[in-house]
């Protein structure tokens, strides 16, 4: 079951502020997973950008927190946060 950007973000938020995390981009990997380009905007995501793979078999919280991990452990592309 694949989800869309605004899927994964709206599962990050549910307080629905729009400001925890921007999905950029989206791109399928294959028929297991899906990649997110996400940008944190809030601590303990905040000044963190990176391409976070998802399994697409999960429902949109699930890969929430895949994406909420991923963000956190690193390593980020903080050089995308400086254009």
């Amino acid at each position: 079951m694949a989800i869309t950007g605004a899927a994964l973000q709206s599962a990050a938020d549910a307080a629905n502020t729009m400001r925890i995390i921007k999905v950029t981009q989206q791109i399928p990997i294959d028929a297991t997973y899906d990649a997110f380009y996400v940008v944190g905007e809030v601590e303990p995501y905040a000044g963190r950008a990176m391409w976070c793979r998802t399994l697409k078999r999960l429902p949109a919280f699930e890969q929430w927190f895949q994406v909420a991990d991923a963000l956190i452990a690193g390593p980020c592309d903080t050089n995308a946060l400086d254009n």
